[in-house]
């Protein structure tokens, strides 16, 4: 196992000039940090977020030579969203680096911004000295509260405390009977509601059992755990050999700063706060010719809504990327863990809630993977078979938000294909049951008195195409059987069916869910380019075969908040400040500023423009006994892939490989090992 090179901020500091969609290095963040407290000295200010504002579009396209304009240099601005001690205000500023002042300085009514990880260990702090939480907790026959710990969630929208006038988070309690107990297996049933500016409980909800003889359950005591000390080495597995995966002559891409390339691929990549991994101005060199594909492509927004529609579950529809931020909950990845083989590392820079960077080493793992077989033809008449192996790029990082864990994955193919995967595993969010309580149809009990409520993950991607140029359509493509009977003079033999495509013309009609009736999928078309063979416009193929529908109602909360999450497509014309499909104020919001809102109300067209793709997939998870303690992972994902793009399969290039390559080597039997040494009979005679 190797690290090939890790980039840091040291080697940021050294660089002339950092690539304008690269992000904020730690002197960055360090220079803004001075450069607002010194203009606003007399304000007590936390720092919620500083963060690249990414340059106009404009400008970057001419940047990048995707246009005719020429631009050299690009103003480096960063982003910074602040709040005021006591008063909660909030304020939106953009600082310039280059010209180190602030550029502009705005009051935000009405919102509160992302929830910081400063924030969360605070209020679990806070919590465990609460005097009715320490009374609760004896109730239940907890003494110590060195046992007991809390999640604190984000409010969603409490009835009680509607609005966004006080800062709010929820906590789920656990307790632990050691240091590295499995929390999540002894639930306690109460739920401390706190406000965050002024750092108090400011009430306690329970989870009132249904339909049992019980007020209240005891807590289950019979531990649930996962990690090796716990399982005991004499309990391990001992058959299980090593796999060693090397490349001897080195890797086949190359990085400079955040620039990959890799097989005819290029783009760059960035890591921020809020979306963790984003990649950047993708293209592919198709011959001679250098062919824009993508501008953008990111986790733009994320909803989990639980099914139990009983207080306070009803409120247990976490926003992961709105509210927590993938960025700022990104592991530090482990060599010969978290990926295998010949491994680059990107670092992470972030900060806290007084402005001070710090930086999370190896956050985005860049490797290779062999990808099983990418094509094969085998002559039946000679028996001669071609067979080439598939290689795929990887580029991920990996998330902890509480209780779960998502390994979130970039993939790039030797055919052109484009895939994002996400790997769902942790642990399940479990609530306490009554001894003799069940789940009442809204979850799996996974253990005795402990309920895995039913769930689903929605994660909705933001895709800004630039297929061979900025201008792009998008059309749906179904297939259909002829509508004429057996031995009509069109269907003669019953057997025909063909398909259909419909160019959408606006965002309303954007507004797409699957069907797999027609097995629909959607194209991305550049209609000012017309394929040689085809004579149709070129077109990238987007379709994903993980979709499901919200199954709450259209008007319950997480309805009216995560409407992004009703339909698989949204299409909408491309704005510089529409980047959330939850909304840029995710957090206690109403849903009035998220991508159902802007496409319910737009009346622009999106064909033949600038366009932006928001393309929702995801999983309904009734949960198994197998998911507890800790959870298999769950995949999901979609793909993007060349459709009459090219002229010909665009691997026909990539050379097949032997075992005389790749080491591989035969298994033998035992028999067949006596065979090839001899063998005992063989010896006697």
């Amino acid at each position: 196992m190797t690290s090939l090179h890790t980039s840091s901020d040291h080697q940021l500091q050294y660089r002339h000039v950092p690539h304008p969609l690269e992000q904020l290095s730690s002197k960055e963040i360090s220079l803004v940090t001075s450069i607002v407290k010194k203009e606003k000295s007399h304000m007590n200010l936390i720092f919620n977020t500083i963060t690249l504002k990414e340059p106009p579009k404009d400008i970057m396209m001419a940047f990048l030579g995707w246009s005719t304009k020429k631009v050299a240099k690009v103003e480096r601005e960063a982003l910074v969203i602040l709040i005021e001690q006591v008063t909660g205000k909030c304020f939106e500023v953009i600082v310039s680096l280059n010209k180190k002042r602030i550029n502009s300085w705005k009051h935000v009514h009405g919102v509160q911004p992302i929830l910081t990880m400063d924030e969360m260990f605070a209020v679990e702090k806070m919590i465990l000295k609460d005097e009715r939480v320490i009374a609760e907790c004896r109730s239940l026959g907890i003494n110590d509260m060195s046992m007991v710990f809390n999640d604190p969630w984000a409010i969603a929208r409490h009835l009680r405390y509607s609005g966004t006038e006080k800062r709010m988070m929820q906590a789920f309690m656990y307790m632990r009977t050691c240091e590295d107990d499995n929390q999540y297996a002894h639930p306690l049933d109460f739920v401390p509601i706190v406000d965050v500016n002024e750092m108090k409980v400011i009430d306690i909800e329970y989870m009132k059992p249904r339909n049992s003889k019980f007020n209240r359950p005891t807590i289950p005591m019979e531990n649930h755990n996962f990690l090796p000390e716990f399982i005991g080495e004499e309990n391990m597995r001992k058959d299980l050999k090593p796999i060693i995966i090397q490349q001897p002559e080195g890797v086949s891409f190359t990085v400079k700063g955040s620039e990959i390339d890799w097989q005819k691929w290029n783009m760059h990549i960035s890591m921020n706060y809020r979306e963790g991994l984003v990649i950047h101005n993708v293209s592919y060199q198709d011959g001679v010719e250098k062919r824009p594909l993508f501008y953008r492509i990111s986790l733009s927004e994320m909803v989990v809504p639980y099914a139990d529609p009983s207080t306070p579950h009803h409120r247990k529809h976490a926003f992961d990327v709105g509210e927590y931020g993938m960025g700022l909950c990104t592991n530090s990845l482990a060599l010969g863990c978290d990926c295998l083989g010949s491994i680059y590392y990107f670092d992470a820079t972030f900060h806290d809630q007084e402005g001070t960077p710090f930086i999370v080493p190896n956050a985005i793992c860049l490797h290779e993977e062999d990808h099983g077989v990418l094509m094969k033809h085998t002559d039946y008449r000679n028996g001669r078979a071609h067979t080439i192996r598939s290689r795929r790029l990887v580029i991920s990082h990996i998330v902890t938000v509480a209780n779960y864990d998502y390994g979130l994955y970039y993939y790039f193919y030797q055919d052109g294909t484009f895939e994002y995967e996400v790997k769902a595993t942790g642990e399940l969010n479990i609530h306490v049951l009554a001894e003799d309580e069940t789940p009442g149809g809204f979850g799996t009990i996974v253990a005795p008195q402990l309920n895995a409520q039913y769930h689903q993950h929605f994660f909705t991607m933001r895709i800004d195409p630039m297929i061979d140029g900025r201008n792009n359509s998008i059309s749906s493509v179904e297939t259909r059987s002829l509508p004429f009977p057996t031995g009509h003079p069109k269907n003669p033999f019953g057997n025909g069916f063909t398909t259909e495509t419909k160019v959408l013309k606006t965002a309303r009609e954007a507004q797409q869910i699957p069907d797999y009736a027609t097995t629909r999928f959607w194209k991305i078309l550049n209609e000012n380019r017309i394929h040689p063979y085809t004579k149709l416009p070129v077109g990238w193929k987007l379709i994903s075969h993980h979709q499901t529908p919200l199954y709450a109602q259209e008007d319950s909360i997480v309805g009216e908040r995560a409407g992004f999450a009703k339909k698989t497509l949204w299409v909408t014309p491309y704005h510089e400040d529409q980047l959330f499909a939850g909304g840029f104020y995710c957090n206690q919001s109403t849903g009035k500023d998220t991508v159902e809102f802007w496409s319910n109300n737009c009346d622009d067209s999106i064909e033949n423009t600038d366009i932006v793709i928001w393309f929702t997939f995801g999983i309904t998870h009734i949960p198994r006994v197998e998911d507890f303690p800790i959870m298999p992972v769950e995949m999901c994902g979609f793909q993007m892939k060349p459709f009459n793009f090219f002229i010909a399969n665009p691997a026909l290039d990539v050379p097949p490989t032997d075992k005389k390559i790749n080491k591989s080597v035969l298994v033998l039997s035992n028999n067949e090992k006596e065979q090839k040494a001899g063998g005992c009979c063989q010896n006697k005679l």
